[in-house]
C-alpha cells in the first residue's frame, strides 16, 4: 500500500477527493493531510516520508509552488500531483519547471484520479531501491551545468569545429569526460513528440506547457541510464536528442532501442500521446559525430508512429569516408570565399552521378550538406536569420525529395543562398560582420579566443578588426571578454553548488589564481566572497 499526503486549503476539497475513490482498492492510503504548506513541510520534517504529494497550486501562508520548490530541495524524490484551475497555467508552468509531471485540473473527475493512481502505482513497483539518486540529484544541483552540456552537444552537431583536441578539453571541463575517449563508440537516438492535428491549436500556452512537460520526462528518464546525453534544439520544441556511449558486451546489447521503448511508453502513459524515433547508426571516433547525427535523422525521417526504420551501419560508414574532414574543410573554404566553381567540383566528388545509388545514400549526404550550412550560416548571421530556420525545415523534410535530381537542385539553390548571406555580412558593412563576430564570441569565449584567430576565421584583417569592433561595440575586445565570462561565473556562482576551479575553466580561465583574480577586479570581490553575499541575501 502507498502513502499519500494531501495538501489543500479547502477541507471541503480535501473531503471531497478522499471520497470520491475506493483508495485502498489503487493500492493507496491517505496517511495525512495538511492546509497549508508550511503544515505540510512539519509533517514531512514529522515523518515518515510518504510516497506522493497532492498539492493543490493556490495556498495561503505558503503557495504550492514554494511549497514543492521546498520539497525538491529537501526530499528531491518524492512525487508530486498538482490540483490546478484552468485558470492556474503560470502557476502549473512553474510547478513542471520544478520536476512535476502530474497534474489533475477541479474538479477532479474520479475516472482520471484513478487513471492517474494506477499509473502511478505501477512506476513505483518498477522504480528500483537505488533510483540512481547521485544523476538524478546532480540534475537538481547543477541545472546550470545541465544546460551547459546540452548547449555544447548541439553546437558539436550544428557549428564548425576547432579541433577535435579543443572540443575533447571543452568536454572535460563540462563533465562529459566519457565521451573523450580514444576508443568511444556512439550512436544518436532522435524522438519526437506528435500532437494531433487540431489539438490545442487555440492554446498555445498549454502547448508551451506540455512541452516543457515532454522535455522534462525526456530528461528524467534519460538520467537513469548511464552513458546517455539529452540535448535539444530549441528550433524545434518537440523533439528531443540523445547521444548514447556505445559498450560491448550482452548487457548493452540493444541498448538504444530498450531507451527508445522506455521513452516511448513513458511518453504515451504520462502524456496520452505518440511519438517517432529514430535511431543512427554506430560510429567510432568523436570526428565522426556529425556522421553518426545524420544518420539518426535518416532513421528517424523513415520511421512511423509504429516502426522504427534501421540504418544500414555498414553503408553509412562508406558514406562516412565518402564526405570525410578533407571534403567538409573544403566545401567550407569555397562557401565562404565564394567560390561557386570549386564548391560545384566538391560536389560532384561527394555526390557522384551513378545513378544506381540508392536514395537512402543521397539522403544521408544531403543531411550532411544540411549541418554544415547550417554551421557556416551560424558563422556570419548577423541579426536572427530567417535561413537557419529554412535550413532546419529542409532538415526536416529532406527525406520527401523523390529524385536524386531534386535533391541536389536543393542543395544547390541553399548553397547560393548561403553564399549571399555569407557576402552580406562580409561585403555590407562594418556593423554586420561585428555583429557576426560578437554573436560567435558570446558562444565560444569559454574557448581561447584571440584577435588574430577571429580576423583569420572571419577573413579580415587583425588591426581592422580590432578598430572596428571597438567603435561598433564601444569598448575592446578583450574587455568585452573579460565582461562576458565573469557575468556568465557570476550566474554559475549564484546558481549552482560547482566548485570555482570548474566554473574557472568553464567560463575560459586556464586557472584558479587568473580567474579570481580577474573576477574581484571586475566585481570587487572575489568569487568566495561573492557567493557568500548571494547566500547570505537568500538566508542559506
Amino acid at each position: 500500500m502507498f502513502e499519500i499526503m494531501l495538501v489543500d486549503a479547502e477541507k471541503g476539497e480535501r473531503n471531497s477527493i478522499k471520497t470520491k475513490i475506493d483508495w485502498e482498492s489503487a493500492g493507496f492510503t491517505i496517511v495525512s493531510e495538511a492546509a497549508s504548506g508550511s503544515e505540510a513541510l512539519k509533517l514531512l520534517k514529522r515523518g515518515p516520508l510518504p510516497q506522493v504529494v497532492i498539492s493543490d497550486i493556490r495556498m495561503p501562508l505558503m503557495e504550492g509552488v514554494e511549497f514543492i520548490r521546498t520539497c525538491k530541495q529537501k526530499y528531491p524524490f518524492l512525487r508530486f500531483v498538482v490540483l490546478s484551475g484552468y485558470s492556474d497555467f503560470d502557476y502549473l508552468k512553474a510547478a513542471i519547471q520544478l520536476g512535476v509531471k502530474d497534474y489533475l485540473l477541479k474538479p477532479v473527475a474520479r475516472g482520471e484520479l484513478n487513471e492517474l493512481l494506477g499509473k502511478l502505482g505501477e512506476d513505483i513497483k518498477a522504480e528500483p531501491e537505488h533510483i540512481k539518486a547521485s544523476q538524478l540529484d546532480l540534475l537538481r544541483k547543477n541545472e546550470q551545468l545541465c544546460l551547459l552540456q546540452e548547449n555544447y552537444l548541439l553546437q558539436m552537431v550544428k557549428d564548425e569545429w576547432y579541433s577535435v583536441a579543443v572540443v575533447k578539453k571543452r568536454l572535460q571541463q563540462l563533465q562529459l569526460t566519457p565521451l573523450t575517449a580514444d576508443n568511444l563508440v556512439m550512436q544518436f537516438v532522435a524522438m519526437e513528440m506528435k500532437i494531433p492535428e487540431g489539438r490545442m491549436i487555440d492554446w498555445q500556452e498549454r502547448r508551451d506547457l506540455l512541452n516543457l512537460a515532454y522535455q522534462r520526462l525526456c530528461r528524467e528518464t534519460a538520467a537513469q541510464w548511464k552513458g546517455l546525453y539529452p540535448f535539444r534544439d530549441m528550433s524545434n520544441s518537440s523533439m528531443m536528442y540523445f547521444l548514447l556511449i556505445v559498450k560491448k558486451g550482452a548487457e548493452h546489447h540493444g541498448k538504444a532501442e530498450r531507451f527508445v521503448q522506455e521513452l516511448k511508453r513513458k511518453i504515451s502513459s504520462y502524456l496520452k500521446l505518440e511519438s517517432v524515433a529514430g535511431i543512427g547508426g554506430e560510429m567510432k571516433g568523436l570526428k565522426r559525430l556529425k556522421n553518426a547525427y545524420a544518420s539518426c535523422m535518416l532513421s528517424w525521417s523513415q520511421s512511423t508512429v509504429d516502426k522504427i526504420e534501421s540504418v544500414d551501419q555498414n553503408q553509412v560508414r562508406e558514406l562516412a569516408l565518402v564526405f570525410s574532414p578533407e571534403a567538409e574543410r573544403k566545401l567550407v573554404q569555397a562557401i565562404e570565399n565564394l567560390d561557386r566553381n570549386t564548391f560545384r567540383s566538391q560536389l560532384d566528388v561527394i555526390f557522384t552521378g551513378n545513378r544506381d545509388t540508392p536514395m537512402l545514400a543521397f539522403t544521408f549526404l544531403a543531411l550532411r550538406m544540411l549541418l554544415l550550412f547550417s554551421s557556416i550560416v551560424t558563422k556570419f548571421e548577423w541579426a536572427g536569420s530567417a535561413l537557419q530556420k529554412y535550413l532546419w525545415n529542409c532538415q526536416m523534410t529532406i527525406s520527401d525529395y523523390q529524385s536524386r535530381e531534386g535533391m541536389l537542385g536543393l542543395i544547390e539553390e541553399l548553397a547560393q543562398l548561403v553564399m549571399e548571406e555569407v557576402k552580406t555580412t562580409r561585403f555590407s558593412n562594418g556593423q554586420h560582420i561585428v555583429e557576426a563576430v560578437r554573436q560567435y564570441v558570446e558562444e565560444n569565449f569559454s574557448y581561447e579566443l584571440t584577435l588574430s584567430f577571429l580576423a583569420d576565421r572571419f577573413h579580415l584583417n587583425e588591426t581592422y578588426l580590432s578598430g572596428l569592433f571597438k567603435q561598433h561595440v564601444g569598448i575592446t575586445f578583450s574587455d568585452y571578454v573579460t565582461r562576458l565570462r565573469i557575468t556568465k561565473a557570476e550566474q554559475l556562482l549564484q546558481e549552482s553548488e560547482l566548485k570555482q576551479s570548474d566554473i574557472a575553466m568553464l567560463v575560459g580561465y586556464s586557472s584558479t589564481s587568473y580567474f579570481s583574480t580577474s573576477f574581484k577586479n571586475y566585481c570587487g570581490k572575489s568569487p568566495k566572497e561573492y557567493r557568500e553575499s548571494i547566500l547570505k541575501k537568500q538566508g542559506l
